[in-house]
């Protein structure tokens, strides 16, 4: 007969929640029948069969499954289809990883961003992100931020975001040891103002632009010849 240990009860009170040595979840109803049991007073609902109380069960995920595949970035509502259960079974053991995933999107925002062409990590991710989105009006705190851990050890960060001019997900890789995150995409480029050209990057292609019109304008000109047979540019 397995060994069942008591973990906890479901959020309704309606159900126990039991592991056995393997690690498998169990659920008990409690019934009448259950309270009557535990006081000990059988003759409310009579006798039992071969003195065993008869009480449905059902097995579902371990609860270190439930735990690693919400981790992995699943929702709770995709693990309990998983596991042919609801929500709330798998809450208790979801809850604490769903809290772990927020204080990891948190603490990424403290980490320093690498950006192209700027290797100082001078500015953290909130920043970066709170000064692009401030120059389009935009409260940063609208962000809904989420993290879940690869295999490699890593976590993956995204940023939902909308402005009036552009909306998505951005997406990024956060380095807990090193504590930096790098962009992953075009939408996490654009939320850390990383595809903005600096002013004088702008105004150095513009003098460009012009002086190399200048020059194919020169060009085209034909030489004319002067009356003591030399050759002129008329410019």
């Amino acid at each position: 007969m397995a060994q069942l240990t008591l973990a906890g009860r479901s959020d309704d009170g309606h159900r126990l929640l039991l592991v056995d040595d393997a690690g498998r979840e169990f659920t008990l109803v409690v019934d009448a029948r259950l309270q009557a049991a535990l006081r000990g007073d059988d003759a409310r609902t009579g006798p039992f069969p071969s003195g065993q109380l008869e009480i449905p069960m059902e097995s579902t995920l371990r609860p270190r499954d439930i735990q690693s595949r919400i981790r992995a970035g699943e929702t709770p509502d995709a693990v309990a289809q998983a596991a042919s259960t609801t929500v709330d079974k798998i809450m208790p053991f979801a809850a604490p990883v769903l809290a772990e995933r927020a204080h990891v999107a948190e603490r990424a925002q403290l980490a320093s961003v690498r950006r192209r062409g700027n290797d100082s990590g001078a500015r953290t991710l909130g920043e970066a992100v709170a000064a692009q989105l401030r120059e389009h009006n935009v409260d940063p705190a609208t962000v809904q931020w989420d993290a879940w851990r690869r295999e490699d050890g890593r976590w993956t960060l995204t940023g939902a975001f909308a402005t009036g001019t552009r909306s998505g997900t951005a997406a990024f890789s956060f380095d807990a040891r090193g504590n930096f995150v790098t962009v992953d995409d075009e939408d996490a480029r654009w939320l850390v103002g990383d595809d903005v050209a600096p002013a004088s990057a702008v105004t150095e292609v513009a003098v460009d632009d012009i002086s190399a019109a200048r020059a194919r304008r020169l060009s085209s000109v034909p030489p004319t010849s002067s009356p003591w047979g030399t050759t002129r540019s008329r410019w």
